[in-house]
């Protein structure tokens, strides 16, 4: 189960569904994360009207001591997430690409380097093998390089390949 901080990145990112939000504060829970919002949270149903979930969710976050980073932020920790997954081998650079859209807010010029190796992803149909194997190595290098930098917002921890 991923940590708090990293579910309210994702969750800014649109990773995680409103209507998923009572499951990940059971599973929070579980994982001995507790405040009041939270044991609220994880009781409700995921039928509840989005809004009230939606608060609650902050409010839980709150009380975690977490927050929820605006949407431009959440974008930076996927790329810096997708480039440590890349790097541990967890996703391949073809994954990267059907992620990686060309519209994401990259601030530094490690994440416009990841954007722009990635490139997008309907070129590598018309790329030779050759071309594709550069194409991955430089993704990788690209990937490498980003996953050593700070991630862009203090409660965005480092993740690892085991948080999918």
């Amino acid at each position: 189960m991923d940590q708090p901080a990293t579910l309210a990145w994702k969750y800014a990112a649109s990773l995680i569904r409103v209507e998923d939000l009572p499951m990940v504060a059971a599973h929070l829970l579980a994982a001995g994360h507790d405040s009041p919002s939270l044991r609220d949270l994880a009781g409700r149903s995921r039928h509840e009207h989005p809004a009230g979930i939606r608060e609650l969710f902050g409010h839980t976050m709150e009380e975690l001591g977490i927050q929820i980073p605006d949407y431009e932020t959440a974008e930076r920790c996927l790329l810096h997430h997708m480039a440590t997954q890349l790097s541990a081998g967890a996703l391949s650079p073809k994954e990267a690409a059907a992620r990686v859209w060309q519209g994401i807010e990259a601030v530094t010029d490690p994440e416009r380097t990841f954007v722009a190796a990635v490139g997008p992803e309907y070129l590598l149909d018309f790329m030779s093998p050759e071309e594709v194997r550069a194409w991955e190595n430089a993704v990788r290098r690209a990937a490498k390089t980003l996953s050593a930098t700070a991630f862009p917002h203090a409660q965005c921890p480092r993740t690892t390949s085991n948080d999918v």
